[in-house]
């Protein structure tokens, strides 16, 4: 199950299970006990995503 998580401070940065840091906009992650416990200790927030506007497509030529 995929959840949308993003850190609860923008100014602490969040690694992930690979070492790398968690974006500050936040991102679609699978839903383990490694972000449960993030979640649950307060570093994450989960949100709802946002659905973007399909882009346009190029009519011309």
């Amino acid at each position: 199950m995929l959840i949308h998580i993003k850190p609860k401070k923008a100014v602490v940065p969040v690694r992930k299970p690979s070492g790398e840091y968690l974006a500050e906009a936040g991102e679609k992650v699978e839903r383990s006990s490694f972000w449960v416990r993030r979640l649950n200790e307060g570093d994450v927030i989960e949100f709802k995503a946002t659905a973007k506007a399909p882009a346009k497509a190029d009519k011309g030529a």
